[in-house]
C-alpha cells in the first residue's frame, strides 16, 4: 500500500488528467495481486479497490467542460484519506483518514455544486460528522478508561460517528441533501464510498469493544430495520429521482446496520457484499440518471417520461441498475440480502413480519422509479444526443463488477 501512496503522490505533481486514470488503472491491478491473505487485511485491500475502480470511474464521467487541476487534486487527496483509513493500524491515523475524507467531498458540493443551497448542505455534511465524531476521538484517546463504562451511552458515544456516516435512520439527514447538491461525480463518490467507511469503522472498532457492542445491540437492530422501512415508503413520496435514490441507499444501509450489530460471521460476509453491491449499484444509478439529467435538464419523475421509446439504450441502463437495486439476480446484492436476512431472524424470530415488509417495500420502489421514469407519454422534448461510446462503457464498468462477483462469492469471504 506504501507504493501505492507514493506513486499517486508522484501522479498529482504532474497534474495531467489522462495519466492519471491510467496510473489508478494500473494500482488497481497492483492491489489485485495483493488477494493473497484473509482476515482484516483482505478486507482493507477489497475496500481499497472498491475506492480506486469508483474514482476512476468518477473521473471518466466528468465533462470536458469541468475537467481541472483543483479538481484533480481534490480526487487525489480523497484517494490518500480513503486508502489512509483503509491501511492504517494506528487508530489515530484511522481518525485522520476518517475525518479527511470529509473535506474533499465539502469541496466538491462548494465548488461544483448546482444550486445556491449547496452551502446549507456542505454545512449539515461538516456538523454531523464533526459532532458524532469528537466523541470517538475521545475513546481514542481514553481507551482504557472508556472499557470500564458498559452503559448504551457509552456504547453511542463509541460507534455514532460510524453510524452517522452510513447513515443510521435518524442521523440521515445530510445525504439527501448532500446528494441533491451535488455534481453527478460527486454523487457517485458519496454513495459508492462514503458510506462504506461506517461499515469498514464499526467493524474494525468491533474488534476493541465488541462485548459492549454485542451488549447494546438489540435496540439499533430493531431501530435500523423499523427506520429503514419506513423510508422505503418515503421513496415512494419522492418527485426528484436524485432524492428516491439517495433514501434506497439510507435503506440499504439499514439493513448492513441490523445484520453487523447481530455480530454473525454469516452477516459480516453478507455485510461486505451489501457494501460491494451498493458501491457499483448505487453509482451506476446516479451515473446514468446524471446522462439523463444532462439530455432533459431535469430530475423530476413526472417530467422524465417516456424515455424508453426516445433513448432505448439508455433504459436498459435503467432497468439492469434498477433491478440490481432490487436484488434480482445475478446481483451481488442477493446473496447480501439473504445472509442478512439470515442473520437477522438467527438473532431474533420476532423480526419475521419486519423482515417481509421490508424485503417487499425495498423492492417495490426500485420498480417504482424505472417504471414511472422510462414509460408513459413522452413531455414533447425535442432533438437531443444519444449515449455515446465512452458512456456506455463506463456503464459497463459499474455493472459487471456488480454482477460477475457472484460467480466465485469465496473472494469476498475474510474468514
Amino acid at each position: 500500500m506504501l507504493e501505492v501512496l507514493l506513486s499517486i503522490g508522484c501522479v498529482a505533481l504532474m497534474c495531467h488528467w489522462m495519466l492519471t486514470v491510467n496510473s489508478l488503472i494500473l494500482f488497481l491491478l497492483f492491489l489485485m495481486l495483493l488477494i493473497y491473505d484473509e482476515g482484516v487485511y483482505l478486507l482493507s485491500v477489497i475496500f481499497s479497490m472498491l475506492s480506486l475502480w469508483l474514482i476512476i470511474m468518477m473521473l471518466m464521467s466528468v465533462d470536458q467542460s469541468l475537467k481541472s487541476h483543483e479538481l484533480l487534486i481534490i480526487c487525489l487527496l480523497m484517494i490518500f484519506s480513503l486508502i489512509i483509513v483503509f491501511i492504517s493500524e494506528s487508530m489515530i491515523m484511522f481518525y485522520v483518514g476518517f475525518e479527511m475524507s470529509i473535506i474533499p467531498i465539502l469541496l466538491i458540493i462548494f465548488g461544483w455544486g448546482y444550486q445556491p443551497d449547496r452551502i446549507e448542505a456542505g454545512i449539515y455534511l461538516l456538523s454531523y460528522t464533526v459532532f458524532f465524531s469528537l466523541p470517538l476521538l475521545l475513546s481514542i484517546f481514553y481507551m482504557d478508561y472508556f472499557k470500564l463504562f458498559k452503559g448504551f451511552i457509552s456504547c453511542l458515544m463509541i460507534f455514532m460517528a460510524f453510524l452517522a456516516k452510513f447513515p443510521m435512520v435518524g442521523v440521515h439527514v445530510w445525504l439527501p441533501r448532500a446528494h441533491v447538491e451535488a455534481p453527478v461525480f460527486g454523487s457517485m463518490i458519496l454513495a459508492g464510498i462514503m458510506l462504506k467507511l461506517g461499515g469498514y469503522g464499526l467493524i474494525k472498532m468491533s474488534f476493541l469493544w465488541g462485548d459492549l457492542l454485542f451488549q447494546h445491540s438489540s435496540m439499533i437492530i430493531v431501530v435500523s430495520l423499523i427506520g429503514g422501512t419506513l423510508l422505503s415508503g418515503v421513496c415512494f413520496m419522492q418527485s426528484d429521482m436524485k432524492m428516491l435514490i439517495a433514501y434506497s441507499s439510507i435503506v440499504h444501509m439499514s439493513l448492513v446496520i441490523s445484520g453487523l450489530f447481530s455480530m454473525t460471521e454469516l452477516a459480516l460476509w453478507g455485510s461486505i457484499l451489501i457494501m460491494m453491491g451498493h458501491g457499483f449499484c448505487s453509482s451506476g444509478l446516479f451515473c446514468v440518471l446524471g446522462l439523463t439529467y444532462n439530455r432533459t435538464l431535469s430530475r423530476s419523475v413526472y417530467l422524465n417520461k417516456g424515455i424508453i421509446s426516445l433513448m432505448p439504450i439508455c433504459s436498459l441502463w435503467w432497468f439492469l441498475f434498477c433491478s440490481s437495486n432490487l436484488s434480482f439476480p445475478p446481483s451481488m446484492n442477493l446473496p447480501g440480502e439473504l445472509f442478512l436476512f439470515t442473520a437477522i431472524l438467527s438473532w431474533s424470530n420476532n423480526l419475521f413480519i419486519f423482515v417481509i415488509v421490508f424485503s417487499l417495500i425495498s423492492s417495490m420502489y426500485s420498480i417504482y422509479l424505472f417504471s414511472f421514469s422510462q414509460q408513459g407519454p413522452t413531455m414533447k422534448f425535442f432533438s437531443f444526443n444519444n449515449i455515446t461510446v465512452k458512456e456506455s462503457v463506463l456503464m459497463c464498468l459499474h455493472w459487471i463488477p456488480l454482477n460477475i462477483l457472484i460467480l466465485d462469492l469465496s473472494v469476498m469471504s475474510v474468514y
